[in-house]
């Protein structure tokens, strides 16, 4: 007798989810914080202050370059934005016949030196969804089976859920259970394109990881050396040896920018490569919210006058086909209202895989009479990889506050905070009783992340009282973030108090 198809996708459908669960709810968590990855190192690292630049920044910039950085092989200016208060001036010194690299951050109001705490801000959760801060190439390959499983959850669950209209509005609120099942499948309705899209485009973006065997078979140094043959990039720039001084009035340029990127605040980063050489170049690159590709569109002029000079060919379709899916799995072109709908949905992903790691334990443990070892497992990873994860993201933003400012290699040690909360939480679960750790641990994190906010007040309350004054949204957002995920973690606790009384 052939097995019934649906209960198999039902099946497949079950452990395809449970198997990578708590991986794949930790790299949704942290990649959907990374939505918003320029607000929380702005949030971290307060010392850019709240005061917004000013339009002549590119010329001062350019005066404060070639006051100090005379000789330099290269100049970058890294632009504030409207989401991030950075302004960050570069350049290279030949030293030994290499470029030895100084860096400056600047108050961008006011343009002088700032000292920043040294921190990976944001950007940590976005290395950490696909890295999962493991060394070489070993995270890329876990996240890449990850995102292959998720399609198969994917693919199952429509089969599982055959009666899609049904199932969106049926929601039973008569059992506890039976109200966690129907919001599962609601969830799952909702967010099937948005889990789609990004499964799928994290696949594109390492394809020649994840299948190398033809660019090995065809090229002596495989995907290197495809990558080499079908990139496109400026020409390039070879020093005349004649010297020459470099154009300080950005002005020059700027009209030729605005004739091309006619949209306000278009340059994220304008370089100058061999800046007093009669061939030097300017490269101007273009911020990313008009283009679904990753890759920045640059122009490029001489830096003795101005004049346009040769930009970057046409990349073949094939290769764009990959900077698009990298494009739409980062969303950096994103604007504020897709932005916030991005962190939606993938919010509701998170309660999604939760609330299906959380209905196999509870599904199961009514019918037998004596659990084993599967049971035990499933339900301390879901205590240590649901709660836990949520304690030691909070973990990470109390140890920029609370780090020394001067410690060695600070960055580093926020990071190990973040570690070593997870791991001492998933100690915690295995050697307390269940339900117990789930309501201390439950309590600790809403209490730790409504408390942060005070404690930023305490620690600098000018901090506060200067984005009030100017209008910081991004600081007060992410405090307001805060209130709400610990007042949200401390309702879900008190239900948990009455569900198990």
């Amino acid at each position: 007798m052939k097995p019934d198809f649906r209960k198999t996708m039902i099946w497949l459908h079950t452990y395809s989810g449970l198997l990578l669960g708590w991986l794949l709810f930790a790299i949704f968590v942290t990649g959907t914080l990374s939505y918003f990855n320029p607000e929380i190192s702005q949030w971290m690292k307060p010392e850019l202050g709240s005061q917004r630049a000013d339009s002549n920044n590119i010329n001062q910039s350019l005066a404060r370059l070639n006051n100090d950085a005379q000789g330099a092989t290269y100049w970058r200016i890294n632009l504030a934005t409207a989401r991030n208060n950075h302004l960050r001036l570069s350049w290279g010194m030949p030293e030994n016949g290499k470029s030895s690299r100084h860096s400056v951050t600047l108050n961008s109001k006011t343009l002088q030196p700032l000292e920043i705490r040294d921190s990976q801000g944001g950007n940590f959760f976005r290395s950490f969804h696909y890295t999962l801060q493991l060394r070489n190439y070993g995270g890329r390959y876990l996240a890449g089976i990850a995102a292959m499983m998720m399609l198969v959850a994917i693919f199952s669950g429509i089969f599982t859920h055959r009666r899609f209209f049904r199932d969106f509005f049926t929601v039973r609120l008569n059992n506890v259970f039976k109200t966690l099942t129907d919001l599962h499948a609601v969830i799952g309705i909702i967010t099937i394109p948005f889990c789609f899209v990004l499964s799928l485009s994290a696949l594109f973006i390492y394809i020649s990881m994840y299948m190398p065997w033809s660019m090995d078979h065809h090229y002596e140094k495989g995907s290197r050396e495809l990558n080499a043959l079908v990139s496109t990039s400026l020409p390039k720039l070879v020093p005349a040896g004649i010297a020459a001084k470099p154009l300080t009035d950005f002005d020059i340029v700027l009209s030729k920018v605005k004739q091309q990127w006619p949209e306000p605040n278009a340059i994220k980063r304008i370089s100058y490569q061999q800046p007093f050489d009669i061939n030097g170049r300017i490269v101007v690159s273009r911020h990313k919210q008009l283009s679904l590709s990753n890759k920045s569109e640059v122009l490029a002029f001489s830096s003795v006058d101005g004049r346009p000079l040769a930009g970057v060919e046409p990349e073949r379709n094939a290769r764009m086909l990959r900077r698009i899916f990298y494009g739409l799995h980062e969303a950096l072109f994103a604007s504020i209202g897709l932005r916030y709908l991005l962190f939606f949905m993938g919010t509701a992903s998170c309660l999604l895989i939760a609330s299906g790691l959380i209905m196999w334990l509870n599904k199961r443990l009514p019918k037998v009479k004596q659990r084993h070892l599967g049971h035990f497992l499933v339900e301390r990873l879901n205590i240590a990889g649901i709660v836990g994860l949520m304690l030691a993201i909070v973990s990470y933003f109390y140890a920029n506050r609370l780090l020394d400012l001067q410690l060695a290699q600070r960055a580093e040690m926020e990071v190990s905070v973040f570690l070593l909360t997870w791991g001492a939480v998933l100690v915690y679960a295995f050697v307390r009783p269940a339900r117990r750790a789930w309501l201390e641990l439950l309590l600790l994190t809403a209490i730790a992340y409504l408390a942060l906010p005070l404690v930023d007040v305490v620690i600098n309350a000018q901090w506060l009282l200067d984005a009030l004054q100017y209008n910081n949204w991004i600081y007060l957002g992410f405090d307001l973030a805060l209130l709400i995920t610990g007042g949200l973690a401390l309702l879900f606790y008190f239900w948990l108090v009455r569900r198990t009384q």
